[in-house]
């Protein structure tokens, strides 16, 4: 065999190793190939079927956001128009709050006003009180004074009604002794001259007798007889009353005449005038006793 084809075979060989050699690994690398291709078309697959469903999902998702988006949109409105309504009732309360406070600053003065109209009417108080109690002792000797100017009044009284009880007496005895004087110079006329300074008078008359003790009473009937003035009084013998018993009548304090009981019952008495100095009336007094 000739050298160039000793050559030949051996390049031949060599060829043959190295095509063997890169024919193996291109084929097995091939396989592996077409079997990446194959789990990448799965892959593929898988990635569109879960693009489709992510892209299903992102519907949906973007159909609740618009629907989420709405009502968001909704509420938000609702909120902002609460928000303007909370904004205007705060002006407003902002108002209140300021007639508020303008009432507390008045209402301040006139606590400081009072606080010092207290004070005063405090003081005012004190000063009451004392005047009072200045007041309340000068009452009480007021009151002393009084009493005791009633007691001398009511004795000043009792005075009195003795007094008025003395001038009428005076006045029975006043006019006794004119009707006595008249009737002696009437005597007196009669007698002669001569005989005058002999004369002496006497009575065979009842004397009229005076109550040991003090009876008033009132006229209740008076009778106007050609022999004088009849009269009935309200008090009898159960009052003390006796038969040519004296009383005086008269009228408030002015003195009228004089009375003698002729008739005597339990209750009443009537009798005779037998002094007058006016017209005897229902309704006057008569008295007789002590003085």
């Amino acid at each position: 065999m000739s050298p160039l084809t000793k050559l030949l075979v051996v390049f031949v060989t060599v060829m043959s190793v190295l095509l063997v050699a890169l024919v193996v690994p291109y084929v097995a690398q091939t396989e592996d190939y077409a079997s990446q291709i194959t789990n990448l078309k799965s892959e593929a697959t898988a990635a569109r079927l879960s693009a489709s469903l992510a892209e299903q999902e992102k519907s949906a998702v973007l159909a609740g956001d618009s629907e989420k988006s709405a009502l968001h949109s909704q509420r938000i409105t609702a909120l902002t128009s609460e928000m303007n309504q909370l904004r205007e009732q705060a002006d407003q309360k902002s108002g209140e709050v300021l007639l508020g406070q303008r009432e507390l600053n008045q209402l301040k003065a006139e606590l400081s006003r009072l606080s010092a109209a207290a004070v005063q009417d405090a003081n005012l108080l004190t000063l009451t009180t004392g005047d009072l109690k200045e007041t309340r002792t000068s009452l009480v000797d007021s009151q002393t004074k009084l009493v005791q100017l009633g007691d001398r009044n009511n004795e000043l009284e009792s005075q009195r009604d003795s007094l008025n009880r003395q001038v009428r007496r005076i006045g029975e005895q006043m006019v006794s002794l004119e009707q006595d004087n008249i009737a002696l110079r009437g005597s007196l006329a009669r007698v002669p001259k001569k005989f005058r300074t002999d004369l002496s008078t006497g009575t065979e008359a009842q004397t009229p007798i005076e109550s040991s003790v003090s009876i008033a009473g009132t006229v209740t009937i008076v009778d106007n007889s050609a022999s004088g003035q009849l009269i009935q009084v309200d008090v009898g013998s159960k009052d003390g009353v006796e038969a040519n018993m004296k009383f005086l009548v008269h009228r408030d304090d002015q003195y009228v005449g004089t009375f003698v009981v002729d008739r005597v019952e339990s209750a009443i008495a009537a009798g005779r005038m037998t002094l007058s100095r006016g017209q005897v009336v229902a309704g006057d007094q008569i008295y007789t006793g002590p003085y």
